[in-house]
Parts: C-alpha cells; sequence; structure tokens
C-alpha cells in the first residue's frame, strides 16, 4: 500500500497566518513589531537556490533555458562564461543586471554595489567567454529577470561557470555558491565523454562542502536508448567507483533540452514526455523544493509561536492584575515583585558575569583551533604553499618563459584550497559555536530559575513578559543557516518570551541561527576579496629556471599571506560580533525585564484605584482576546497537521 504524499506547504496561508498573528499582538501591545513582519517576506516568498555546475560543452546552458522554458535566456555553444555566474529569479518582464566586483583599490567595498542594466544584446560583452576574455570587465555575476513559471514559486537558478579542464580557475566561485544551495545539479551528457578525472576530482571536493548533488545527463536525443543507458551506468559506476557515493542514494536524470524546448514552442505533449524533463520537474518541485517548503513553513510557524507565547504572557499578566481585586491580594503581588526584582538585579551582577566569563574561555579556545587550522593551511610554507612547491619542482626540466606559464593555474588552483579551507573551517565553526551558545543559553535559563525567581514567580512565570526585539532582526536572516530549524526546536520551543526562567535561554539561542550567517559572510568576503591573478608577462625574465620557479613561489606565497591576514581580520571580527551579541542577550533580557516589573507595579496602582464598572469592561477586553487568541492557536495547530 503506497502512502500518499504529503500535501505541498501554503507558504502564501502561512504568511497570512503571520500577519494576523502580528496585528494581533500590535492590537494588544499598542506598537508594531517591525522585526517579526520583516520576518514574513521570506516566507512568502519561499526562495529556493538551485546551482547548476557543469563541464564546458555539456549542455548547462542549454538545460537551464529549457528548465525554464524560455530559448536564449543565459548564452549557450562556445560563448561560456569565463568567470560569470548568472542568478536567474522570476519578474513579469525579461530584464539583466551586471553587478561588478568592487574596484581593485578598494577591497572593504562590498560586492554587487555597482551595477548596469543591459540589454539581451549586450549579454554577449560581459558574460561570455569571446566577449569578456579573463573577466577583464570585473563581473561579479549577472542578475537574470525571466517570466519563467517554474520560477514563480520562489525557484533561483544559479548558473556558474565551466569547471574541470581549463576552467579549474573557477571552481572557487562555485565554491561561494554550493555551500548555501538547496540543490546542485551537475551536468553530464550523453555525447561527449563520460565523467572525466577532472570532474571526478570536482565532486570529491564538492563533497565536500555540500551533500546536495544531484545528476543530470544532457543531450539524451542525440544518441539511441542503448547508448543512453550505457552512458548512465557507466557514470553511475565511476560515481560510486572514484567519487564513493553510494549508488542506492544517487538521483540522476537523463533529459534533452532541445525536445523540450521543441515541446514547450509547438506545445507537443509527445516531445516534452520524450524530454525526460517531467520527471526531472517533479522532482525539484514535490520533492526537493517541498522539503524546503516545508522547513520555511516550520520556521516560520514557530515565529508565530514564539509570538503567540508573548502574547499570551501579556494577556496573563494583564489578567493577574485585573484579578488583584483587593488590598490584601495587591499588597501580596507587588511583595512578590519586589522580591523577584531584587534577585534578578543580584542574578544580573553575580552569576551572568560569571557565565559570560566561562564563555568567553570556551570561545577563545574555539577561535585557536579554527585560525591555528586556517593558518597551517594558508602561511607561507604552509599546506598549499607547498603544494605549489610540489608542482613546481616537477617542472625541472621546463624552460623559464613556460615556467612563468605556469603561474594562473597554480594561482587558481591554490585560490579555489584556499576557498575550500575558509568554507571548511567556516562550517566547523558554526557547529561548534552553536553548540557552546547552547550550552550557554541552558545555563543562563536553569540558573535565573533557581536563583532569581520566588516559588510564586516560578509557578506563574506568565507574570513577565519578555521582548527579544533586539535579536530577532538576527534570526530574521536564519533561513541561510541549515541550523536554524534545530536550534528553534531545541531552544525556542513554544515558549520564547513567556518568561524569565524560559526568556533567558530561549533569547541566547536566538544568537545560534545567524551564526552561519555571519561566519559564512566572512568566509565568501574573504574569498571574494582581491588575489593578486599575477599574469605571466608581470615577471622580471630570467634565465634560469631555478630562479624563475623562486619568483613563482614568491608571488603565490604573497597572495596566500594577504588571504590569511584577510581571513584572520574577518574571523576574528565575526568573532566579536558574536559574542558581544550573545553577551547583549543576558543584559538585554535581564533590563527588559525589570522595566516589566516596574510597568506591572504601576499597573497595580491604577487597578486599585479602578471602578467596578472599568474592571468589569477590562475584564470582557481580556476575555474577547483569548478567545481570539485561541482561535489563531487552533487555525496555527492545523497547519501544522498538514506539514506533517
Amino acid at each position: 500500500m503506497t502512502k500518499e504524499p504529503k500535501p505541498l506547504p501554503n507558504l502564501d496561508a502561512v504568511a497570512n497566518l503571520m500577519t494576523r498573528v502580528g496585528l494581533f499582538d500590535e492590537q494588544i501591545v499598542g506598537k508594531r513589531d517591525e522585526d517579526y513582519f520583516s520576518s514574513i517576506g521570506p516566507v512568502a516568498l519561499g526562495l529556493f537556490r538551485l546551482v547548476v555546475i557543469g563541464e564546458i560543452k555539456k549542455g548547462k546552458s542549454s538545460f537551464i533555458n529549457a528548465l525554464c522554458g524560455i530559448p536564449g535566456l543565459v548564452p549557450v555553444h562556445d560563448d561560456v562564461a569565463t568567470s560569470t555566474v548568472f542568478k536567474i529569479h522570476h519578474a513579469p518582464e525579461p530584464g539583466y543586471t551586471v553587478f561588478f566586483q568592487p574596484e581593485a583599490e578598494d577591497k572593504t567595498s562590498e560586492i554587487g554595489t555597482q551595477k548596469l542594466e543591459i540589454s539581451e544584446a549586450d549579454l554577449h560583452s560581459y558574460g561570455t567567454e569571446n566577449g569578456n576574455p579573463d573577466n577583464e570587465k570585473r563581473v561579479d555575476f549577472i542578475a537574470v529577470c525571466a517570466p519563467s513559471p517554474i520560477l514563480k514559486d520562489g525557484l533561483i537558478v544559479v548558473d556558474t561557470p565551466g569547471v574541470g579542464g581549463l576552467f579549474k580557475k573557477h571552481r572557487e566561485i562555485t565554491f561561494r555558491h554550493a555551500p548555501r544551495a538547496d540543490a546542485v545539479f551537475f551536468i553530464t551528457d550523453s555525447v561527449e565523454s563520460p565523467i572525466g578525472a577532472a570532474e571526478v576530482d570536482f565532486l570529491k571536493e564538492l563533497r565536500r562542502i555540500t551533500p546536495l548533488i544531484y545528476f543530470v545527463q544532457t543531450k539524451a536525443a542525440q544518441v539511441d536508448a542503448e547508448a543512453r543507458r550505457k552512458r548512465m551506468e557507466n557514470n553511475i559506476g565511476i560515481l560510486t567507483d572514484k567519487v564513493g557515493l553510494k549508488k542506492e542514494e544517487i538521483r540522476y536524470f537523463v533529459v534533452d533540452s532541445k525536445l523540450k524546448s521543441e515541446g514547450d514552442e509547438d506545445r507537443n505533449l509527445e516531445d516534452l514526455e520524450d524530454s525526460g524533463f517531467p520527471p526531472l520537474m517533479s522532482y525539484l518541485q514535490h520533492s526537493l523544493k517541498a522539503s524546503k517548503d516545508r522547513n520555511i513553513a516550520t520556521v516560520g510557524l514557530r515565529r508565530a509561536w514564539s509570538k503567540i507565547a508573548e502574547i499570551r504572557a501579556e494577556i496573563d499578566r494583564q489578567k493577574s492584575v485585573v484579578s488583584a481585586d483587593t488590598a490584601e491580594k495587591q499588597s501580596a503581588f507587588n511583595a512578590e515583585l519586589a522580591t523577584t526584582e531584587e534577585k534578578l538585579k543580584q542574578w544580573n551582577s553575580e552569576i551572568r558575569i560569571q557565565l559570560i566569563k566561562e564563555f568567553h574561555t570556551e570561545a577563545q579556545a574555539i577561535q585557536n583551533d579554527i585560525l591555528g587550522e586556517v593558518s597551517e593551511a594558508l602561511r607561507v610554507g604552509g599546506r598549499i604553499s607547498e603544494q605549489v612547491g610540489e608542482a613546481l619542482s616537477e617542472s625541472r626540466d621546463l624552460k623559464p618563459e613556460e615556467i612563468y606559464g605556469l603561474v594562473e593555474p597554480l594561482s587558481a588552483a591554490a585560490r579555489a584550497e584556499v576557498s575550500q579551507v575558509l568554507l571548511e573551517c567556516s562550517q566547523k565553526l558554526e557547529g561548534r559555536f552553536s553548540a557552546l551558545l547552547g550550552a550557554l543559553s541552558v545555563k543562563a535559563e536553569g540558573s535565573i530559575a533557581t536563583t532569581a525567581l520566588s516559588r510564586g514567580v516560578i509557578n506563574n512565570a506568565t507574570l513577565i513578559r519578555f521582548s527579544d526585539a533586539q535579536l530577532r532582526d538576527l534570526a530574521a536572516k536564519a533561513e541561510e543557516s541549515r541550523l536554524f530549524d534545530r536550534a528553534r526546536t531545541g531552544l525556542y520551543g513554544g515558549a520564547a518570551g513567556v518568561g524569565i526562567a524560559m526568556g533567558i535561554g530561549a533569547v541566547v539561542g536566538s544568537v545560534i541561527p545567524v551564526v552561519g550567517t555571519i561566519l559564512g559572510s566572512t568566509a565568501g568576503m574573504v574569498i571574494a576579496g582581491l588575489w593578486g591573478g599575477y599574469q605571466a608577462s608581470e615577471f622580471s625574465r630570467v634565465k634560469e629556471s631555478a630562479v624563475a620557479r623562486q619568483q613563482v613561489q614568491a608571488a603565490i606565497d604573497r597572495d596566500l599571506q594577504g588571504c590569511l591576514t584577510q581571513a584572520q581580520t574577518g574571523f576574528q571580527k565575526a568573532f566579536n560580533t558574536l559574542r558581544s551579541r550573545a553577551e547583549e542577550a543576558l543584559s538585554d533580557m535581564v533590563k527588559t525585564s525589570l522595566d516589566q516589573l516596574s510597568n506591572t507595579r504601576q499597573e497595580l496602582q491604577q487597578r486599585s484605584r479602578a471602578t467596578a464598572e472599568e474592571v468589569q469592561r477590562t475584564k470582557q477586553q481580556i476575555h474577547g482576546r483569548e478567545q481570539m487568541l485561541a482561535a489563531l492557536q487552533g487555525e496555527m495547530e492545523a497547519m501544522e497537521r498538514l506539514l506533517g
């Protein structure tokens, strides 16, 4: 008996529900939580990043054009983009925008700040080998607007330059995009050659960055069925024997882009079926993207649950105030609030300081380990420098001119290694620092519950409402991190903002999702940073081969040292940012709670002067809000059941 497929998540419905929760919170609290509302947009968009990678002349660009259903969307044939990335997204009208790299003298500029809108006719001049040799125009990427139905629900296709062969220098470009991809399609074909040695090496490297690799064999109609099958079996054998993939885990599709394009143009269902695209597009939409959409929907609902918890806390606080209907109850309530305030201040001045001290010690150990690993790889005489030296030592029989000719491929290979080292170190750092933040949140939560809360307040923790507004802007960017779902599940739960016992740990935990974003941007900045890229013509000519080898080694070592300096500076800045935000989380939460305690005491004074009629109106208002809250909770629970 086959299982019924889960329904596709309706991200518009999730975003709508999140909006209504936010508006309800605004009504109760009296102010709009802009940070919360800013998190709704990404849910509605439901972005899915598909990175397409492949050797030149394998039909990669034709595949993308066929997938999007728009012939000529990106350049094809021999006009392969040298170092140009195409980022294709949905728009009502087609269009192209070139984003440029920063100028050489401005190493701190953010890539992509300079841009130029171009026509389709100008695309050749910026995005192809013939029009932009060696990327002399310093193009970072070209944004492509496409009115394609498959892109309408948030799919973004990233077309990367060819890899392998003479295009090894573009590996680092791929490594800038693959780690954050939701899927990587690796393109091979049915006609030329099976997956070769350069592609095997590249796939081994790529597997260290992401496991989300899927395989597409193009040009199916150019050979017969038996040849297609044999090529597929041969490639799968290479993937298992040489790349190390398990056969049962390989997802492999055989397609023909020309048939797909002809089928689209002629509305010929037979051509579309024969093209092999229907099963690939079904897998992309109903498996890969649906899974990502479920994660996005889950993240969105958890944010809404966090806001619901804040609303519940505020309603309970208001109920507690209005229920203090005698002088005796009001006096007891005031005394309990005063005791809690005193103990909170004590926790803030004593235990918080000790927690931060322990946190700094552990963070410094992590920092030393990671920076040590980076230094070992990038320093002069380090691992990458030694690899360059070994390659140069094999050139003993070459003439000086031939040795100078090695500088470009050796420099490109070294840069790719630098990119890979930085990405791997960032991933290690993300895991270790996230675990450290998780431990801090647990310690803070446990210590404040036992030290700062009296028994009565523990039993009714929702008397104190917390807001994590200062850090929510960080969490709003956390879809980029695969740790987001795990962090929210383990540390946020459904109780963020409810009370002291849960609020501190939750807010410290809210820093976790952006660890990857902060560190990823740091690695990306260094990877995209200026690399000398020495040309053979730049060297002072010598007649001795040994001296030529020394010159080439010294030039690449200088670039490695520059990258190491950038990496050390960038990681240090990221460390400082993460440490300060964790510290601010603890301090800010205590300040917010103390302010709330003060406000509650003022409301108690107003309650003591209220008439019976005013109290009754307040109770009716609270009852209505509880009903609205229950209705919203019911909708959210129903939506969660649909997600499974």
